[in-house]
């Protein structure tokens, strides 16, 4: 099966998305021990949750050592028709929220009210950022989603974001800031969301190391974009940044709270590297 790295965008895009159908799902086992879950019959297939049963293959791989590390394959089914494909996760250990896959939107969106289920009640506090759309600029609140689900796989300390500009009967967007976690496929004809998490060599993996400074320089990045443009809001100086040039009402207090946002998901990325044991010039300190 090949597989494709998705780099993370600097903008997202909220349009209104077709409602995705629900669908029951299946189980297949074939000879090499791989589960499967689809959405296509058969009278040997015994019907499960999607969002609560495990469908982990574990696939051999060398590592940076020459030793085997073990990867983890999960496939999901992707549900809806045309261009538009949804699937199952849980955030927050808040199962089944029937999410449209946008490979194009750097975060993991939710609604204002699976927001508010999950417990995020405090939205008028968190930061706002100004995003690109097809109508212009709108807004959506950061936070930070403390896990992401997709049957047998999962991504901690995820950049969040909640939005009321989803369309109706969807509970968010799955976006590259958790797809980023993975190499993944989306088969759209198949029907099936194929994601491999390459997670045995430790601190040594490439891919893990690879992804850990990504994120690492892009939140360094964002702390010093909004520490400039905090700066010039402080003095009464035009915003330099081209991109938030047009955002009318981004304040300086503003700015602040997506400093402390970064800064935050900085310290936490810094603490699960220390957890693995990643030598120090991999982790940074603000």
């Amino acid at each position: 099966m090949n597989f494709t790295r998705h780099a993370v965008v600097a903008l997202i895009t909220v349009a209104i998305y077709a409602v995705c159908s629900e669908a029951q799902t299946y189980t297949l086992t074939d000879g090499n021990g791989v589960t499967t879950y689809t959405d296509a019959p058969a009278s040997n297939h015994a019907p499960h949750n999607s969002t609560t049963a495990e469908a982990n293959a574990q696939v051999k791989s060398p590592g940076m050592d020459g030793s085997e590390k073990n990867d983890i394959l999960y496939i999901a089914p992707l549900k809806g028709r045309g261009f538009s494909y949804c699937v199952d996760v849980s955030v927050n250990g808040s199962e089944g929220l029937n999410m449209l896959v946008d490979t194009g939107a750097s975060f993991t969106m939710l609604t204002v009210s699976s927001a508010r289920r999950l417990g995020i009640t405090n939205l008028d506090e968190l930061p706002r950022m100004p995003v690109s759309t097809a109508g212009g600029v709108a807004w959506i609140r950061l936070v930070e989603l403390e896990s992401v689900k997709v049957g047998g796989v999962e991504a901690v300390s995820v950049e969040g974001g909640v939005s009321d500009q989803i369309g109706e009967g969807l509970d968010g967007l799955l976006g590259a800031s958790f797809l980023g976690e993975f190499v993944y496929q989306v088969d759209g004809p198949g029907g099936k969301l194929s994601l491999k998490s390459q997670r045995g060599t430790g601190a040594n993996g490439v891919w893990e190391n690879a992804r850990r400074i990504e994120k690492r320089n892009r939140y360094m990045e964002n702390i010093r974009r909004f520490t400039a443009i905090k700066a010039s809001l402080d003095i009464g100086a035009p915003i330099d940044d081209p991109d938030f040039k047009k955002a009318a009402g981004f304040t300086g207090e503003n700015a602040g709270k997506l400093i402390a946002f970064y800064t935050r998901m900085l310290n936490s990325l810094d603490r699960k590297t220390s957890a693995v044991g990643a030598s120090t010039d991999r982790r940074v300190y603000p």
